[in-house]
């Protein structure tokens, strides 16, 4: 008997063929050989410290210290139960309130705006989210690490954060990172397009702070915000289904399982963030400088 096809569906990550006819369906499973991807390559890029070169100033709550040149995971990594919160709010805002303000009554409101990028171990975000609102941390905190960044680094990257310590149970550290392009960085960009890379950005800042990647020509549907070790490692297998071949640039232990991911893992250390050596050995190669991928992507294609 003869059916009308009403629809084909082709699902790439499952690899299967769906014949929809009417009042039925058929699944037709197909061999990875047969399946006929959709593009030859895509690059994921983390932002800071594989991209852009960052200074980062951390503040001590408790101490009331002033830390310059910190490794945001470093400072997470310290201890179970530490969560970097990455609030999605516009500085202005702020600098609106008073300086001895709470830092909860910023949040308050505001809670779907803060995004958990990642964490030294699981926690809740309502636990967090319960955490900051009773906080004795003030918003004049997060305004002096975010003055000390924008001294150093005048320009469209900047962002603001808290480290929150649920042990403690309260903030750790406020936080502040900056960042600049290394240099040739639109010329590595432009080399990369004219290989035929699609190019994805994987990065644990907020999209305010990564909607300055459009002055870089990075299409900003292709970047994923606030995303952590495993969101990013998510993104590379996603995208495995639907290119040949996955590459992952990465420069810190919240890349690790994204490089390990990767049909070729990059492990750039032009920051000098002091990878472990976990992390180099979860990477394929090496480099020192972001000028060398179009070599090194031309050459192993």
């Amino acid at each position: 008997m003869f059916y009308p096809v009403l629809r084909i569906y082709w699902n790439l990550l499952d690899k299967k063929v769906i014949v929809a006819l009417p009042g039925k369906s058929f699944i037709l499973s197909l061999k990875p050989s047969y399946i006929q991807m959709s593009k030859e390559l895509a690059v994921v890029m983390d932002v800071a410290g594989t991209i852009l070169r960052m200074y980062r100033v951390a503040k001590d709550i408790e101490k009331g210290t002033i830390l310059a040149k910190v490794v945001t995971w470093e400072l997470i990594m310290e201890r179970k139960g530490r969560v970097l919160v990455v609030p999605q709010i516009d500085p202005s805002i702020m600098r609106s309130y008073h300086p001895d303000d709470r830092l909860g009554k910023l949040i308050d409101g505001r809670e779907q705006l803060l995004e958990i990028s990642c964490s030294s171990s699981p926690v809740s975000k309502s636990r967090v989210m319960a955490i900051l609102a009773g906080s004795q941390a003030k918003i004049g905190d997060l305004i002096e690490v975010y003055q000390e960044v924008a001294a150093r680094c005048p320009g469209n990257y900047i962002t603001a954060g808290m480290i929150v310590d649920a042990q403690l149970q309260e903030v750790a550290y406020a936080l502040s990172t900056g960042g600049t392009p290394f240099p040739g960085l639109k010329d590595v960009l432009a080399s990369l397009r004219e290989q035929g890379a699609d190019i994805f950005v994987a990065s644990g800042d907020s999209m305010r702070s990564l909607a300055y990647l459009r002055e870089l020509g990075i299409d900003l549907s292709r970047v994923y915000p606030v995303s952590g070790p495993m969101r990013k490692k998510e993104i590379v297998v996603n995208l495995k289904s639907h290119y040949r071949r996955v590459v992952m640039i990465g420069d810190g232990l919240n890349d690790l399982y994204a490089l390990r991911a990767a049909d070729l893992g990059i492990l750039t250390v032009q920051q000098d963030t002091r990878p472990t050596q976990k992390l180099r050995d979860a990477a394929d190669r090496i480099i020192t400088n972001i000028r060398e991928l179009p070599k090194i992507l031309g050459g192993d294609s």
